[in-house]
């Protein structure tokens, strides 16, 4: 049966105009012009039901129905028993009472480095996946100073971060955390380790004093404040930060250095941080995560493809260059960081001159009253150290040294023969490093060890180069004669401890930082070729600072089962579609039967009986054979039945009325809920099919058809101006159309409506006093031009389809 343009737009514009008082209801009605099945108007009536009414009807849904589907949870929404609930249809896994919910959409992980993507600095990692955000660390860049030091804060919302998590003390991953929390709208949470917070406390108090006379970023009240707000997590525990899983690791590294393993629906991501798999003299080796196999690392490539001299090697190196500069009566400098490395090169040089008398005599100083402070927290935490510490410390502190005297400042020093000294920063930009260096530079006696990796656009990593002279803080040039090599003892993965660490996590996905763009680009070669020659699938990234990385995933989320369902479900099963409503409360949805709503909830049922009053134009009798014929399930209610009255029940849930007294209307009645709602509009369908089409609509429809034909515009305006008022007659009461000022006025229950129409455009002005009464004329002359312009509505969706 072919129907035309015209008639579909008309039956649509029917939907709205007969009963258009009873919002948000919407019923379907037939044009007599139009004979149209049954069937298929309940088809129509289907497609409208599902793009407009319940898209209105459920629009307060629509941020937890986008969570769930994210979920890959398939949805229905329903209005059953008066309350919109969630009816899952779900293929599940059973174990005991959870149920892993897989498949849905593909929602893409998201990875921007704001620091450290090809330098190595001010590391902060923000990752984004479904609506949860994660900062990893947030540090400064030793190179730069004030606000070109920090990370590219800017490039985010950070009152949309939920939780900051700082992998350790140093402060290129945690001294802009004041200025976070401090100076942006940053409200999320913060967690490191118990060492890394009070060592971080004492080291960016100091940080504050040092940065006052250069280029100020925080105070001390941020710096309290950032430390009240930090909550601590121990290795190995699991905590849940609403619907985000952090498990922390350790790292080696440093005292309380963690590896992060973050898990959003299913999704996991490790972050190393800073981290080494090989045991130094106080810490232990980093922890390998295999019982959690993640899908993103984002690892260190500080090294890149280098390999570091194995510990005894570079023990023996070290202590040979101190003795033979000690010997030629030189000094020997350590630019060291005051918490890490340092404590590693005290316990070495202890034990050293612990073995040789002969320099019992030559001082070993260490100038950083930070260190001297910080070692309170190293003595406390001796359970967080390696074996060979543990065991030490059972019969004696071994950071209570005997050789090593502590220095407050170049005052107290007596720069007479030769010596030791430790002193910090590492990177010899300022501080006491500094000013010992421009004064022993220029004796060939004297010897440099940069022990940590050297970043670029410092001191120490310009002095690595040879140059002839250096440039001072005072601005002369200063000869450099003085013997300076490299022999790291950094605590960073070089490239066997990073291929052997990813080859056993097996990631698919692997995100290079921390490493200048050359190491990175030759690391990121290696680890294919070796991935390829293993049989492994992994693609590895190196973005830039601010260069977003994008992987696909597909979430995966646990809802429990709980209630009354659970004894339903036979839990032999291994795949069962199951019904009932999720309750999402944070992160956890429990799965459970409207009946234990208030058992497991707040959330109580309820129901709405539903009334509609009819016009009838037709007998009853026709309507009830009408009904008889298309319904198998109806019956009349008998206690209802009366010489004045009939109630005819339609399956268990809608009822019609006829009565004597009202004998051109029916009443309808029924319970809310999906099925009883459709078969409600069915029978509205039915009975306003006796309804007839209001006078007047052919012959105003002919007049237009032949204006336009004739090419008589105004005419084919004025005609319209007819067929508009006499639908609006049938919908809102009586109205009165002048031609002349091409005015229609409608009058509602003492309210008055006027459109004024301008004849040459056929433009419509609708004023009312009443903003809901003129919101309504003003949909339904809508949906009438929508009928009887369908050729403007076909070029609409020619263009759009959406439309």
């Amino acid at each position: 049966m072919k129907i035309s343009w015209n008639a579909a737009r008309l039956v649509q514009y029917y939907w709205g105009l007969c009963f258009s008082r009873v919002e948000p209801r919407t019923v379907l009605f037939q044009h007599p012009l139009y004979s149209l099945s049954r069937n298929l108007l309940i088809f129509i009536y289907w497609i409208r039901n599902i793009a407009d009414l319940y898209h209105k009807s459920f629009a307060l849904f629509n941020s937890q129905i986008k969570t769930v589907l994210d979920g890959g949870v398939q949805l229905i929404t329903s209005a059953e028993d008066g309350i919109k609930t969630w009816i899952l249809i779900i293929k599940i896994k059973m174990s005991k009472d959870e149920v892993r919910v897989s498949g849905g959409a593909i929602d893409n992980v998201e990875i921007i480095p704001l620091g450290a993507g090809q330098e190595v600095g001010r590391s902060c990692i923000i990752v984004k996946y479904l609506d949860k955000r994660i900062m990893m660390d947030c540090g400064i860049h030793p190179g730069f100073s004030g606000h070109a030091s920090l990370p590219f804060l800017d490039q985010v919302n950070l009152a949309e971060i939920d939780v900051m998590l700082i992998t350790h003390f140093h402060l290129d991953h945690c001294a802009a955390v004041p200025f976070v929390v401090g100076h942006t709208n940053f409200k999320g949470r913060i967690f490191m380790t118990h060492p890394t917070k009070a060592i971080a406390h004492t080291l960016l108090k100091d940080f504050v004093k040092l940065s006052k006379s250069q280029n100020f970023l925080y105070g001390d009240k941020d710096v309290e404040a950032a430390t009240q707000r930090t909550e601590v997590i121990d290795f190995q525990q699991t905590i849940d930060i609403d619907g985000i899983k952090v498990t922390a690791y350790r790292a080696g590294h440093v005292l309380g250095a963690a590896m992060f393993m973050v898990e959003v629906a299913g999704m996991r991501c490790l972050y190393t941080g800073d981290y080494s798999r090989v045991a130094d003299r106080h810490m232990p080796a980093a922890d390998l995560p295999v019982s959690m196999r993640p899908d993103i690392v984002i690892v260190e490539s500080t090294y890149g493809v280098s390999r570091h001299l194995p510990r005894r090697e570079r023990e023996e190196k070290f202590a040979t260059m101190v003795h033979s500069t000690i010997a030629k009566g030189g000094r020997v400098l350590l630019p060291v960081v005051a918490l890490g490395r340092a404590q590693e090169l005290l316990l070495i040089l202890e034990e050293y001159w612990s073995k040789h008398p002969e320099l019992h005599g030559v001082p070993i100083y260490q100038a950083s009253g930070l260190a001297r402070r910080a070692m309170t927290v190293y003595r406390s935490y001796i359970e967080m150290m390696n074996d060979d510490i543990r065991e030490a410390f059972t019969t004696a502190n071994p950071f209570k040294f005997k050789y090593v005297t502590h220095l407050k400042s170049t005052g107290q020093f007596d720069d007479v023969g030769p010596c030791v000294v430790m002193a910090t920063p590492s990177m010899l930009q300022s501080g006491m490093s500094r000013e010992l260096f421009e004064n022993w530079c220029g004796d060939a006696r004297n010897c440099v060890v940069i022990a940590d990796f050297a970043v670029q656009g410092t001191l120490a990593r310009d002095i690595l180069s040879s140059p002839s002279d250096i440039l001072s803080r005072s601005g002369a040039r200063l000869p450099l004669r003085c013997q300076v090599d490299a022999i790291s003892f950094s605590a960073h993965a070089d490239f066997p401890q990073t291929s052997e660490f990813l080859d056993s996590l097996s990631p698919p996905h692997v995100i290079l930082v921390h490493g200048e763009a050359a190491e990175m680009g030759r690391l990121k070669k290696a680890l294919e070729q070796r991935a390829g020659a293993l049989g492994i699938s992994r693609t590895v990234y190196t973005p830039k600072v601010t260069q977003a990385v994008l992987i696909a995933h597909a979430p995966r989320r646990t809802a429990q089962i709980v209630g009354s369902l659970v004894q339903a479900t036979e839990m032999g099963v291994a795949t069962k579609k199951i019904q009932g409503v999720a309750v999402k409360r944070g992160a956890s949805i429990a799965i459970m039967n409207q009946e234990d709503l208030p058992r497991y909830t707040k959330l109580h049922t309820g129901s709405v009986t539903q009334r509609q009053s009819i016009a009838l134009r037709r007998d009853f009798s026709d309507v009830r054979l009408a009904l008889e014929l298309t319904f198998d399930d109806i019956a009349a209610v008998e206690s209802a039945q009366t010489e004045h009255e009939v109630s005819l029940r339609i399956g268990d849930s809608v009822t019609v009325t006829h009565s004597a007294a009202t004998k051109d209307r029916v009443l309808l009645e029924w319970l809310g809920g999906t099925e009883a709602d459709m078969i409600a509009d069915a029978v509205i369908a039915m009975v306003l099919q006796s309804a007839g089409e209001p006078a007047g609509i052919c012959d105003a429809e002919e007049r237009m058809l032949a204006a336009i034909k004739s090419g008589d515009n105004q005419g084919a305006v004025l005609a319209e101006m007819g067929l508009v008022s006499k639908l609006l007659d049938a919908q809102f009461g009586k109205t009165r159309i002048d031609e002349k000022q091409g005015i229609i006025f409608v009058d509602v229950d003492g309210k008055h409506v006027i459109l004024t129409t301008d004849l040459d455009t056929g433009d419509v002005d609708i004023k009312c006093a009443d903003t809901q009464l003129k919101a309504r004329v003003e949909r339904a002359v809508s949906r009438i031009h929508t009928a009887v312009h369908p050729s403007k509505i076909m070029m609409q969706d020619s263009i759009s389809p959406k439309l």
